[in-house]
């Protein structure tokens, strides 16, 4: 089974950028079939633009434009690519990142596709990053890193103390965005009380629900960017923006640029 090394992948690699432990891969992947390989390091794959299937010892998993991954090091796999144009970021951490900034991290086996809206908004941030190419790249990427690989990196006692309706509340809000429940609602099909839930979302996630609601439909337009064909207008109304306009503030907001930018920057 072959290995890949640092900065290593399938396809045409056009643009490495690396500090200190981190490695940031823009790829296009050019093969139908790529069969079973590992990696050194641990790495996420942030898909871009088009479809490709990773299967594992366990699972089968599509990922399509939008779609994060996590990988273990050394984790075996292998990928389909469907027919079509397909880009893919990755983001590697080497072993001596992860003992130096996170000593007590206890990283999760296996490989598994993340969710989180801000964590892939942050990895739309790391893309901007990579492209502005100044004295200061460097640093805002180890700090858009910091922010986003966190929650992977703490410790097991962190990880058990969160409640199990944590999750259940975000998985709803998921389903539920374009049209989210509420307070009420939310709190009686997750079966908490309203006040525990309103006061406990902010401390897990870091804000309200109604700001991570609104953070799912700015991540959700983002993954429609990567089709040419779709005009800003009809990607504000399919994932649930009052208007144009109202898509424009939320993504300077959660984003620091606008939606037209992004749109540009994965076709380009």
């Amino acid at each position: 089974m072959e290995k890949l090394g640092s900065g290593e992948f399938f396809g045409v690699t056009n643009q490495t950028l690396e500090t200190g432990g981190l490695i940031l891969t823009n790829t296009a992947y050019t093969h139908e079939y790529v069969d079973w390989h590992y990696h050194e390091n641990v790495y996420f794959t942030f898909m871009l633009k088009g479809r490709v299937i990773e299967g594992n010892k366990k699972d089968k998993l599509h990922l399509s434009a939008g779609s994060l991954l996590f990988h273990n090091a050394q984790e075996s796999h292998y990928n389909i690519k469907p027919p079509g144009e397909t880009k893919g970021m990755h983001l590697e951490i080497e072993n001596r990142w992860i003992r130096e900034i996170y000593p007590n991290a206890d990283i999760n086996e296996g490989s598994y596709e993340v969710t989180c809206p801000k964590t892939k908004i942050l990895f739309y941030r790391l893309l901007k990053e990579s492209q502005v190419a100044d004295n200061l790249t460097i640093l805002g990427i180890q700090n858009l890193v910091i922010e986003a690989v966190d929650p992977f990196f703490k410790s097991q006692a962190e990880s058990r103390s969160r409640p199990p309706w944590v999750d259940k509340a975000g998985e709803l809000l998921q389903d539920m965005y374009l049209s989210p429940p509420g307070l009420r609602e939310m709190a009686s099909e997750i079966g908490v009380h309203p006040v525990h839930l309103s006061r406990s979302f902010t401390k897990y996630y870091c804000c309200s629900i109604a700001e991570y609601v609104r953070l799912l439909k700015v991540e959700r337009a983002f993954s429609e960017f990567s089709i040419r064909e779709n005009s800003l207008s009809t990607i504000a109304h399919r994932c649930g923006f009052a208007d144009q306009s109202h898509m424009i503030r939320c993504f300077k907001e959660f984003s620091g640029n606008t939606p037209s930018f992004f749109k540009r920057l994965i076709n380009s």
